[in-house]
């Protein structure tokens, strides 16, 4: 846990100031012009003398809030000696301790209801020094950083954590939120539409300066043909390329959502989603601060330890003064002259001692018992503040570093430039591809001329072989004519001759079988 001595490790006012801009006061500053006689914190300490060693009535149960016209008194015995020891036996003296409260002002106990007024009093009654009715030096004393410790910042944190979450112009209890310092959590919303309109001008001009790369003076664009249009041409693409890479980088691509501000703004782009991201977080933590200065209120005022630890004080001695007392009646005179009087001595066990919570804070009779038991009421109540609001400022603290840790990562630390040529690079280049497209020109022209002279070559050998193809075909069919006419005529002649032999077979059978008929006949008309 925190020591509440190191006011430099005051995260509440750390928390504050840098969430709202309104300046709390330094902790260790707030009970410097808030002290009564003898450097005592909160309160002004006078004691007084009430009688010798006689036995009052009523004295002891005189004490508490709001009795003999002041706020506290507390009355208590002592030893004529003041010694810290006192043995059994010793006279008691009657003494009553009036404290004042310096910034209270109502009829009832302080509590963490209360509201400490702001204010500054110089008083010419409380000036004693020493606590016992010397004349000293007139009092001052100032509640204001009290007050603006206290009250100053919830109201701060209030004011940011309603509409329109702003505190410029804010002021409280005399301190003001500087121009240079106020915290509007619109401006978050502000930056992020701001963001949006970059990635959507980027992206617009993307696709318009694209459209001009690829359609109006792209491939094919004679009218943009030569090295300077060339040059012009490579920095509409590298323009083109670069707008697009921006829209890129700035909306964070492969991450893409929406969110919501809060003040009800709906944002796309990945800077703008991480601010409304991050004004969501502060708005929150301010939320949280406030919360906890709720929960803290009971104890928040540092009177009311001061109050308590007085109480503690008054009652203790019940058990460590006003019971460990006896009367003593003692006599004097004789006769129907004698009287009888009734004297408050020790008995064992006595103390000469104000005690709270079992621990002796010294003599009541001394000042620096006062001033240690208000030290003490200072460092519980700070304590208390280091507890409850030190420990809400460190949480917000680092939940608000975390939440901007994580923001930087949707900003990149410079846009780049997807073609970050120079424009001499440009030209060189430009130039150079100008070279080599004429070379690759000619090239495809002389190319394309020998192709074209091969074809040509081709061709007419094509023809050639085709018309020496042609005649052979043509002198193979009439070869092939004249052998079917030879072999038709051959044929012919052969069917001719053996016509002719089958009619000089039958003539020669028929002239046989005439002459064999004949001979028949002659043989027949011979035998007849």
């Amino acid at each position: 846990m925190a020591n509440p001595e190191d006011n430099n490790n005051d995260n509440w006012k750390k928390a504050v100031d840098l969430l709202t801009g309104y300046i709390l006061p330094e902790r260790s500053t707030l009970f410097d012009n808030l002290k009564g006689n003898d450097g005592i914190p909160l309160i002004h300490v006078r004691l007084d003398k009430h009688g010798g060693p006689e036995y009052s009535s009523g004295f002891l149960s005189s004490g508490g809030w709001k009795t003999h016209n002041t706020d506290y008194t507390i009355p208590f015995y002592r030893p004529s000696d003041d010694a810290q020891d006192v043995s059994e036996g010793k006279y008691l003296y009657r003494y009553r301790a009036y404290i004042t409260f310096l910034a209270s002002g109502q009829s009832w106990p302080p509590s963490g209801d209360d509201v400490i007024p702001g204010y500054t009093k110089t008083s010419e009654k409380l000036k004693d020094k020493g606590g016992w009715n010397k004349e000293g030096e007139k009092l001052d004393w100032d509640t204001n950083p009290l007050v603006q410790y206290l009250y100053g910042s919830k109201a701060a944190l209030a004011q940011l954590t309603m509409w329109p979450y702003s505190t410029h112009g804010f002021e409280n209890r005399g301190i003001p939120v500087n121009d240079a310092d106020y915290v509007d959590l619109r401006t978050f919303t502000d930056a992020a539409r701001a963001f949006d309109r970059v990635v959507k001008f980027f992206e617009d001009s993307a696709v318009t300066v694209g459209k001009w790369d690829t359609e109006d003076i792209g491939e094919g664009s004679d009218s943009w043909d030569g090295t300077s249009a060339a040059i012009f041409k490579e920095l509409i693409h590298k323009l083109a390329r670069n707008y697009e890479g921006y829209a890129d980088q700035l909306n964070g691509k492969g991450s893409e959502g929406t969110a919501v501000t809060i003040d009800d703004v709906t944002v796309t782009s990945e800077p703008a989603r991480a601010l409304a991201e991050a004004q969501r977080v502060v708005l929150t933590q301010a939320q949280k601060l406030y919360d906890a200065w709720e929960a803290w209120k009971a104890e928040s005022n540092p009177q009311r330890w001061l109050y308590d630890m007085l109480q503690d004080a008054r009652l203790t001695l019940f058990d460590t003064q006003y019971d460990k007392t006896d009367i003593d009646t003692v006599s004097s005179g004789s006769g129907p002259y004698t009287s009888w009087h009734n004297y408050v001595v020790s008995t064992a066990g006595f103390q000469n001692a104000i005690v709270i919570g079992g621990k002796s804070y010294g003599r009541p009779s001394d000042m620096t018992t006062w001033k240690a038991i208000a030290d003490e009421a200072v460092r519980r109540w700070e304590q208390s503040v280091q507890d409850w609001l030190s420990t809400a400022g460190a949480e917000a603290i680092v939940e608000i570093h975390k939440a901007f840790k994580t923001a930087e990562k949707a900003f990149d630390t410079s846009i780049t430039d997807k073609d970050d040529r120079p424009l001499s690079e440009i030209s060189a280049e430009a130039e150079a591809e100008a070279e080599k497209k004429k070379a690759e020109a000619e090239a495809a022209a002389a190319k394309a001329q020998a192709e074209k002279e091969k074809a040509e070559a081709k061709a007419e050998a094509e023809r050639e072989k085709a018309e020496a193809k042609a005649e052979r075909d043509r002198e193979k069919a009439e070869a092939e004519k004249e052998k079917a006419e030879a072999k038709a005529e051959a044929e012919r002649e052969k069917a001719e001759a053996k016509a002719e032999a089958e009619r000089e077979k039958a003539e020669a059978k028929a002239e046989r079988d005439r002459e064999k008929a004949e001979a028949e006949k002659e043989k027949a008309e011979a035998k007849a």
